[in-house]
């Protein structure tokens, strides 16, 4: 039972999104060999704008700001700034957040081991506000399960599968390190997810997303920082 209530068993990424200061390269992504959504995602109520990749097991989510005045007006009310936390050099806001969703096979063992009901167990894990006004750090929360990566996306349809099928052959994402300005004690949260390996944390760096994904089975890996984008793939 104690296990079962362990954060290392209860949550996975869901998705990581990057704030941008401007619409990524779609072209020379593809170029490289990863299959980008066609259809840009607007957000009105943010502000904002968004392009996907998916993979197997997550996808990454690049947004940007398309209305100044939403995003203003959406930080004042959510407390989330994308302008502020748009990648620059000269920022200190982290561009990265990462979305997690609570594993279903373990809640499932979890509701039926306690007898509670889907309610519950979705209100059982919640992230504090100090990670929401800690700029400098990722931003970190809880996506519902009935909207988790998980349920909505199936590779079995052949709409979905042909969103995963990278002429890179880079399938699941296995790793995931996230570099940062050194900044000292983490929040709670950023230092759960450290700690149970969901991600790793390295300060005293710029901001990077470093995503590892099938081990690094073939040793090699793509720079996105040419073109503004700080991730790297390793694959």
């Amino acid at each position: 039972m104690t296990q079962l209530l362990t954060h290392e068993t209860l949550l996975q990424i869901d998705h990581i999104f990057v704030c941008l200061e401007t619409a990524p390269d779609i072209n020379f992504l593809k170029n490289l060999g990863l299959i980008c959504s066609d259809n840009t995602t607007y957000h009105p109520q943010q502000g904002t704008a968004s392009s996907l990749i998916f993979f197997e097991n997550t996808y990454i989510e690049f947004i940007w700001v398309d209305d100044e005045t939403m995003a203003e007006i959406y930080a004042m009310h959510s407390g989330i700034d994308f302008i502020a936390r748009s990648y620059s050099l000269e920022k200190t806001a982290s561009p990265f957040g990462i979305a997690l969703h609570q594993k279903p096979d373990v809640i499932h063992q979890y509701r039926n081991s306690l007898k509670i009901n889907h309610k519950t167990s979705e209100q059982f894990i919640n992230f504090a506000n100090s990670n929401l006004v800690a700029q400098a750090e990722p931003l970190c929360f809880m996506i519902p399960e009935s909207i988790s990566f998980s349920n909505i996306f199936n590779p079995q349809f052949e709409a979905h599968q042909k969103l995963i099928n990278h002429p890179l052959e880079i399938k699941k994402l296995t790793n995931t390190k996230i570099a940062m300005r050194k900044i000292g004690k983490l929040t709670n949260p950023i230092s759960m997810l450290d700690r149970d390996g969901i991600i790793e944390i390295e300060q005293n760096s710029s901001p990077l997303l470093e995503l590892t994904f099938d081990h690094s089975s073939r040793g090699e890996n793509i720079d996105l920082r040419v073109i503004d984008i700080p991730i790297v793939l390793k694959f």
